[in-house]
């Protein structure tokens, strides 16, 4: 028994990519059981275990797809441990651990460290430690502020009657889903955030859409954001790091760049027949979303191709990296943008930002991209291929999976078993990262010795 024992330890813990998937593993089955539990469901509702488990990965992961309503399927135990799968998907079930390490008092050694980097997509364990801590910090005061003004807001608006402690767990519930960067809500409207449209209750989709684009921008941001205050507080000089600056111009960046593209493409469609209030709104909400979260305030079916197109390459573009969202991270294509622009130029070098970037982080970003490619192109094969679908509604739900974004064109919910099981690979892929999940062909704890062979040239192009 021992030595099968420690030959399961061998396969799944053996390194740190194996672990981290391991981790992620385990958590998703446990959580797809519990949701598939009878005490979790409303009464006289029956939940097949694949749609529980694609509901867990995809909360675990925070995208946001699911083949049933929340709402209708899930009591209040079911909606509180939704809660916790999307608040510990979201934060990083290692940086939760680790926070716990340090609360506890326990030391952390250079094994777990390592294990948090890799998570993290940190470049070195120096310290992780006090990131993991500050990150913690800023990310609980932003849901508890968060919390507060949405349940205020709910009670005295009343965008549906509730009282009090629905108004409150609602906006927990938003709270773990909105940073995390997933789509679940459990509003009893069963519409998303259409409600609020129909309502002309701006104030929750724009904390809810600033809550999200925190979400998305890193924890590395976050956590200097707290050193950051800190020194004000002691009246010290803070400069934040070249990294942070980067993340948030970036993700404000593209922001924009899709605020733009977005209403040029839906001018003369949706927004045409939207109030000029209405209309604002669905420009700074939808695109904010596109990237990493489900939450919609449109009609999206009636998007025009060349939206749902635009839509599908946001979702796979993703969020930040060191983040809640997932695709294949904002840095990574421009990255390789730029890594093309330098090769055309005939330069020695890769700059971004104004600095000279290493080459194996150029490496790095071709194969994220290549490999993201390759998984979103054959699982869409394989779907079109099992569901006779049309090739734009199937790549819409694969990006969208992929990026673990969550919007769908209400697909999701006529999916065959090997689909589901399709697409939650892909959710998992997107949560615990390409690199990730590559390395995982890796069977060494470490390189040591390395061999160079001579080289030869190859044609390409």
């Amino acid at each position: 028994m021992m030595v099968f024992i420690k030959w399961l330890k061998s396969i799944f813990f053996k390194t740190n990519a194996r672990t981290i998937f391991s981790i992620y593993l385990i958590f998703g089955l446990v959580a797809g059981f519990i949701l598939w539990l009878p005490i979790s469901l409303k009464e006289g509702v029956k939940l097949s275990y694949i749609d529980a488990l694609f509901i867990a990965i995809s909360q675990m992961s925070s995208t946001g797809l699911t083949p049933v309503s929340s709402a209708d399927t899930f009591n209040l135990f079911g909606g509180i441990v939704s809660i916790l799968i999307l608040q510990i998907g979201g934060i990083g079930i290692v940086l939760l651990i680790a926070a716990y390490w340090v609360i506890s008092g326990k030391r952390i050694g250079l094994k777990e460290r390592n294990i948090i980097a890799a998570e993290q997509n940190q470049f070195t364990v120096k310290g992780i430690i006090k990131l993991i801590w500050n990150a913690l910090i800023a990310i609980l005061i932003i849901q508890f502020i968060y919390i507060i003004l949405l349940s205020t807001y709910l009670v005295i608006k009343q965008p549906w009657e509730m009282h009090y402690g629905e108004a409150l767990f609602h906006s927990f519930y938003l709270a773990a889903s909105g940073f995390g960067n997933a789509g679940f809500e459990m509003f009893p409207t069963n519409n998303s955030f259409i409600v609020f449209q129909q309502q002309n209750m701006y104030f929750p989709q724009i904390l809810t859409a600033m809550l999200v684009f925190v979400g998305g921008v890193g924890f590395w941001p976050l956590a200097e954001l707290t050193l950051f205050i800190k020194a004000k507080i002691k009246k010290q000089h803070y400069k934040f790091s070249y990294i942070s600056k980067l993340f948030v111009k970036l993700h404000f960046g593209l922001l924009i760049i899709s605020i733009v593209v977005y209403f040029l493409l839906e001018y003369q469609n949706t927004l045409i027949y939207m109030t000029p209030q209405d209309a604002v709104m669905d420009v700074i909400f939808m695109p904010t979303m596109t990237r990493s979260s489900g939450f919609y305030n449109t009609n999206m079916p009636a998007w025009t191709e060349a939206t749902k197109i635009f839509i599908s390459v946001l979702m796979f573009i993703g969020a930040a990296p060191n983040s809640s969202g997932g695709g294949i991270r904002i840095t990574t294509i421009v990255l390789v943008l730029t890594a093309l622009n330098s090769y055309g130029r005939h330069r020695k070098q890769v700059f971004m930002g104004g600095k000279a970037i290493k080459q194996d982080a150029v490496k790095r970003a071709y194969a994220v991209l290549s490999m993201g490619v390759i998984i979103v192109m054959t699982s869409v094969f394989f779907i079109v291929l099992i569901e006779n679908v049309s090739f734009r509604t199937v790549f819409f739900e694969v990006t969208s999976a992929f990026g673990t974004v969550g919007l769908s064109l209400g697909f999701t919910s006529s999916l065959s078993t090997a689909s589901k099981l399709i697409l939650m690979i892909n959710m998992f892929i997107g949560r615990i990262g390409i690199l990730t999940f590559v390395e995982m062909l890796d069977n060494k704890k470490e390189t040591i010795n390395v061999v160079t062979y001579a080289e030869r040239d190859m044609m390409v192009g």
